[in-house]
This record gives C-alpha cells, structure tokens and sequence, in this order.
C-alpha cells in the first residue's frame, strides 16, 4: 500500500471516532441526580437546630460514591439546617433522618435527647407535608421542593401549623445555586462536561 491509501485509512478512522463522538455528544442522558427539599423538626414545641457539626457533609458528600458513603445519598450543608440536599433516586425521609443521626417511623422520632413515641403522655407525633397532614411519612421518596414539619407534642393544629409555615421554603430557589464545597447545584451538564463522557474521558 502507498502513501495516499494509508493516509485514507487514517483519515477515515478520524472520521468514524469523530461521528461516533458526535452521535454520543447527541444522545448522551445527564443522570446527575441533584436536587433540594425544606423541613423541620419540633419536640414539645422546641425547634431542633441540628447544632451538632456531625449532621453536615461537605466535600465527601459530593464525590458522587453512594455506595460506601450512604451519607451522600441526602445530607445537610452548613449554614442551612432546613435544606435537604438530594443526591440519589429513591431517597425516603427515615434515610434522611438517619444520616443526621436521628431515627424517624411513622410512631417515633429518635433524637439525640431521646426517644418520642406517639401518643405517650397524651402527646402525638405530627407530619406536615407540603401544607397537608399526612399519617405517614417514613418510606415516603422525599420529592423535589417538598416541604416537610414533624412535630411531637401537645400543640394545637393551630400552632402545628405555625411551625410549619415558620419553615423557609426555598428549595426551588436552592436549585438554581452552587452548592457549598464541591458540590455543583442543579446545573445541566455543560458543553465540556458532554465532550467528555462522549469519549469516555476521566475528569
């Protein structure tokens, strides 16, 4: 073979990478699951503040492996004790609550100041979701921009539904923001980002 028939076959070859990268560019799917939802938690009238500096992740949580870091799946970020940042599909509110360290079912809630069953002592475990009292919540998805209050006590509706409406709602505007460390909020892939995962390259 000559010179020219070589230089055909490799510029043919370029040719074929360069459509099979173009058709994947076309076609590929962003599965980055990303997204943001609000809540509260009140026992005996007391809002949790979710002080304790255990209850937040930061860089680990954005790695993208939540396989050997179930935590990454749905966690807090500081300064925002009332935003729950969403990582993964499929994630209920119990997961949720038990990667802060708390347990939640559907006639408890376990804090770090104990134990609240519904009903003991005449008190009764509440949830609130989006503006609805609902009777369970535990293996319920947590949704985007859901607004969630769980409240143990003796209150009235009346004051049940103060507290929830004391929750900031703005997951939807979190959506649209960076995430704290390196997290990358809600964003779409970008042109580079595409480029990229067309051919296969490592970040």
């Amino acid at each position: 073979m000559n010179k020219k028939a070589y230089i055909k076959i490799f510029a043919g070859f370029c040719v074929g990478i360069l459509w099979f990268g173009a058709v994947r560019f076309a076609l590929i799917q962003d599965k980055t699951v990303h997204y943001h939802a609000n809540f509260g938690l009140y026992i005996n009238g007391k809002q949790d503040k979710f002080d304790n500096f255990t209850q937040y992740e930061e860089v680990q949580a954005c790695s993208g492996n939540t396989t050997s870091n179930p935590r990454g799946r749905a966690h807090l970020h500081k300064p925002s004790p009332h935003v729950i940042h969403v990582h993964d599909n499929a994630v209920t509110w119990n997961a949720f609550f038990a990667n802060v360290g708390y347990g939640l079912s559907d006639k408890a809630i376990t804090t770090n100041d104990g134990v609240f069953v519904d009903g003991q002592n005449d008190k009764h475990l509440t949830f609130i979701l989006n503006g609805k009292k609902v009777d369970t919540v535990s293996n319920r998805i947590i949704e985007n921009t859901d607004a969630l209050l769980v409240s143990y006590g003796d209150e009235l509706d009346s004051k049940i539904l103060e507290q929830f409406t004391g929750i900031p709602k703005d997951a939807e505007i979190v959506n649209t923001q960076f995430d704290p460390a390196s997290c990358s909020g809600t964003k779409t892939m970008g042109f580079n980002e595409r480029l990229r995962a067309s051919f296969n390259f490592s970040k």
